[in-house]
This record gives structure tokens, sequence and C-alpha cells, in this order.
């Protein structure tokens, strides 16, 4: 069984709005993961003792060996790791969780909501090196939700935002372009949805990484199961085993 590893966190960002980063040094790390990974972080301190927390995998910087965890502090955990600093030390599990499937043949979409960026952030990077054909749609609520726009200029993006303060003014799902594409989308679930429906009766293949509150991260508390369409049917299927990557087209939606 794999095994929580204490790491250093070497630098500290906040973005404001609440959204902070935090930033590793490991080369193992850096090494092999990819888009779709995540880490499952201890985050109970002394006078509280919380669950570990899932976190995506966000920038990634190979020829230092940096990584980043990118989050907006949402509750009890997220405050707590939020009140680490450089130097403190945080025990982390992974990379764990399978990855998005990149298409050659195809355009790849990929299509982020709020801090559902943080996998297309290394993403983009890896598509751009490799001469991979794609566009990434960032949408949030105002330019306040919008935290890489400058790290994100470099490739082809367009920007949503429904206050319209900055980038188009709306809901990212109304400029999506139709045709056929391999479509990954990471955010909030009714808009990975939306998506999905927007190209259900199309040639596209969508896949979507689902978020759910996640006790162990190794598949034994079964706390993160969610309604998957699989060949024998639907079943409870643990997103930190079989995920989180999955074919929109099997995930239950309307529970």
């Amino acid at each position: 069984m794999r095994k929580y590893r204490k790491l250093k966190i070497t630098d500290k960002k906040r973005w404001g709005n609440n959204y902070l980063s935090l930033f590793f040094e490991d080369k193992e790390i850096t090494d092999k993961v990819f888009p779709g990974n995540f880490f499952m972080i201890k985050v109970g301190n002394f006078y509280k003792n919380i669950l570990p927390r899932p976190f995506s995998i966000a920038r990634v910087f190979p020829e230092k060996s940096v990584f980043e965890i990118f989050f907006q502090v949402v509750g009890d955990g997220t405050k707590i790791l939020s009140e680490y600093n450089e130097g403190d030390e945080v025990e982390i599990l992974g990379p764990v969780g399978n990855r998005f499937p990149v298409n050659n043949d195809k355009k790849n979409i990929l299509v982020a909501g709020g801090r559902g960026i943080s996998p297309f952030l290394y993403l983009s990077k890896i598509l751009k090196s490799e001469n991979i054909d794609f566009t990434l749609f960032y949408g949030g609520k105002s330019e306040k939700d919008l935290m890489f726009k400058d790290y994100l200029s470099e490739f082809d993006t367009i920007f949503i935002t429904e206050t319209g303060d900055f980038g188009q003014k709306g809901l990212i799902t109304e400029y999506l372009p139709e045709g056929d594409f391999n479509i990954m989308t990471c955010g909030p679930d009714i808009m990975m949805k939306k998506v999905y429906e927007f190209y259900e009766n199309s040639d596209s293949s969508v896949f979507v990484s689902l978020e759910e509150r996640m006790g162990c991260g190794t598949g034994i508390c079964y706390g993160c199961a969610k309604k998957i369409i699989t060949p024998e049917g639907v079943k409870m299927v643990r997103i930190c085993q079989e995920g989180p990557v999955f074919d929109g087209g099997k995930v239950v939606w309307d529970e």
C-alpha cells in the first residue's frame, strides 16, 4: 500500500478571494505526475482531527522538480492548510488516480470552471510542448476567480466571466464550439453535466474529473463512491480508485 510522505512547503502564494497555492519540491513526483492525478494531504492539527483532503495537481515545473497545489478556502480542512507556511511540512499521498486522455487525432477542448482550472495548467503546458491542437475555456463568476490569466496568456485560452468584467460575458457553456472534439472538463458538477449534454449527440468524447469528499484516497472507506454505468449495470464506483476522470456518458448525473 502507498504511504504518506512528509514534504516541505518551498513557497506559498495568496491569490486573493481565498485562493492559495502551495509549492513543493520532489523529483520523484514531478517525473511521473500527469494532469488528472491528485494528492491526499493530511490537514489535521493538534486542536482538530480532520480527514485527509484531495487536491489536484496544478502547475508542474519539471526542470526545478517543483509542483503546485491550488485551492480555495471553503471549509475547516482548507482553512487549516491555508495557515501552513514556507518551511512547514505536510504529509502527502500520491500522485494517485487516473489521467485525462489526450487525443492526437482530434482537437482537444479543455473546459475549466473556477478552481477546476488546476489540472489544465500543466496539461496546457504539455499539449503546447508536444504541438497538440487544443483550446482552453476558462470561466468564473468574475475576474477575481480567474487566478492564472497571465500564465495562460501564452496558450489558446478563452476567458469567460458571468459579470463580464474580464473576457467574454456569460456562462462558459454558452461559448462551447460545435464539432467533433476530445473534451476534457473540470469544475462544478452542474457545469460538467451541461458540457456533456452539449456534446451528447455529437461524435465528441467528453471526459470529466469528478470531485467528491474522500476519507482515505486508497479505496478502503468508500466515502467517494458515485453511481457510474458499467458493463454490469449501474454501480457505486470509488472515484479515488477508478477515477477521478470518467467518460461523461457513464456518469449518473441526476443523482
